[in-house]
């Protein structure tokens, strides 16, 4: 090759990589002029704050049936929400979750704090709304919706209407939000809904894991499903809760009524505890039809479908009258092939990237669900760069999955597993202090890429990893991880 030809080379590739750059810079710069459109007067801002997917789904139902009677709406979830997002937009829309004792979804809690704590955010001119997700099970009901409004009124911004409570997503309390955008729009709505994707599955099997536990029974719980039926690691079962056959009989012997197999069907899934009372002149098959349904309950998928089974771990919850709805149902009321009603819901929050990088799984009791089914996952993509952390109570009665988790780590699949049982020395032991103990090793992990994914109870475990976290890696470093979506959370 002569001088001159390679002069020429050099200058042409030269003039490729220039070309190249400007490409990448026009890329980025549309990209950002995308996220930051700019609204008009009349324009909906929506916006959304989920922890499993249940506000964005609302919000998604929402925005679509704005643009359907002509409106321009704009969506994004609160992560991204910017200062001048929010001061160009004079309606917004919010749809917001709550979990746990009055949480902040993880997404929201930064944004939160930067957005509203900034000094020239005067919203005078804008009118909001806020459909409010939370459960009157726990205290704080939906403490971030009356958070979120106390942080509008304070700069200034006007109410359209009150805001709306929905518990445990309640269908009557989401009607009320379509009954006041009806009435904003003078137009007619679809009521926005779950998705009513039930399928039947049977109850095939159910083990104790933890017999002789100082704590309440766990159980593992299989069951099988037709086929074409899939999901992903991290995503949630949502079981509709049964009446014991014992209870409705009792009921229809109370109303002086032959137990017969098309009311068992009927009553199957009605709340026997709060009944309405019964209209004058109304018959008995439609006075059991407006009862309300018993409530539905969600857990952590313990299976991917390539294991062919669809597996939970529940805990038996005992209360003064008797188990818990939910896991009274699962562990001992429905009775082995009978049919479970349930949906299967994406938790897109929880769910693996493919990036054969680092993972490292943190969780305690029955958040072992979701920690399995992500090694399952990470076994069919061949990534084994696996750091499992896990507390429970007593390694001779609690160690749960003992038997998985050591075939895996015999496999190379986990090649560090750290147990903290709590019950087995003087000195308590819970994760945090493994993360503590192992500060180094996290650090290095880290630094070459892992991600962290905790699942199991909000209170104490994932409130006290979380602040470990913070103390090991820095709130900067946190935070980045965060937005990467390298630190997931499955919690309450």
């Amino acid at each position: 090759m002569t001088h001159s030809v390679a002069v020429v080379l050099i200058a042409l590739a030269i003039l490729l990589l220039l070309y190249a750059v400007i490409i990448a810079y026009l890329i980025l710069i549309n990209r950002k002029q995308k996220q930051e459109i700019a609204l008009n007067q009349n324009d909906y801002l929506i916006v959304f704050a989920s922890q499993s997917g249940q506000a964005e789904n609302f919000a998604r139902q929402s925005a679509q049936q704005l643009q359907n009677i002509g409106q321009i709406v704009t969506i994004v979830d609160i992560q991204y929400l910017t200062v001048k997002q929010l001061l160009q937009a004079n309606k917004v829309l919010w749809f917001v979750s709550t979990y746990g004792e009055g949480d902040a979804p993880d997404t929201a809690r930064m944004a939160v704090k930067n957005i509203f704590s900034h000094p020239a955010l005067d919203l005078s001119h804008q009118s909001y709304a806020i459909l409010a997700l939370g459960d009157k099970r726990y205290s704080n009901f939906c403490q971030f919706g009356q958070l979120l409004n106390q942080h509008l009124q304070q700069h200034h911004a006007q109410a359209l209407f009150e805001m709306v409570c929905v518990d445990h997503l309640k269908q009557v309390d989401l009607n009320l939000w379509t009954q006041h955008l009806e009435q904003l729009t003078q137009q007619l709505f679809t009521p926005v809904e779950q998705a009513q994707n039930w399928h039947s599955f049977i109850l095939k099997n159910r083990v104790c894991l933890n017999g002789g536990s100082q704590g309440n029974p766990i159980y593992q719980i299989q069951l099988s499903y037709s086929e074409g039926l899939t999901w992903s690691s991290g995503d949630i079962l949502e079981v509709q809760c049964g009446n014991r056959l014992e209870d409705i009989q009792a009921f229809l012997q109370a109303q002086q009524k032959t137990v017969n197999d098309d009311l068992l069907a009927i009553l199957q899934f009605k709340n026997l505890r709060q009944i309405p009372e019964q209209r004058l002149n109304e018959s008995f098959e439609d006075w059991i039809q407006r009862f309300d349904e018993l409530a539905i309950r969600e857990y952590s998928i313990a299976s991917i479908p390539e294991q062919s089974i669809l597996e939970l771990v529940v805990r038996q919850e005992k209360t003064a009258t008797g188990l818990g709805l939910g896991s009274g149902w699962l562990t001992e009321h429905a009775l082995l092939g009978q049919a479970i009603v349930a949906k299967i819901r994406s938790n897109p929050t929880f769910h693996l990237k493919p990036t054969h990088k680092p993972l490292i799984l943190i969780g305690n009791g029955t958040g072992i669900a979701g920690l399995v089914a992500h090694l399952a996952q990470r076994q069919q993509w061949g990534d084994q760069q696996n750091w499992l952390i896990f507390g429970e109570r007593q390694q001779q009665f609690d160690h749960l999955y003992k038997e998985q988790i050591q075939l895996w780590k015999t496999q190379g699949l986990l090649p560090y597993v750290d147990y903290a049982f709590s019950r087995d020395q003087t000195e308590k032991i819970y994760v945090q202090h493994i993360l503590q103990q192992k500060s180094e090793l996290l650090l290095h992990w880290v630094e070459t890429g892992a991600s962290i994914y905790v699942c199991g109870s909000l209170k104490g475990m994932a409130q006290e990893v979380d602040q470990t976290l913070f103390n090991i890696l820095g709130a900067e470093q946190l935070e980045q991880m965060k937005l990467e979506g390298r630190y997931q959370r499955d919690v309450y």
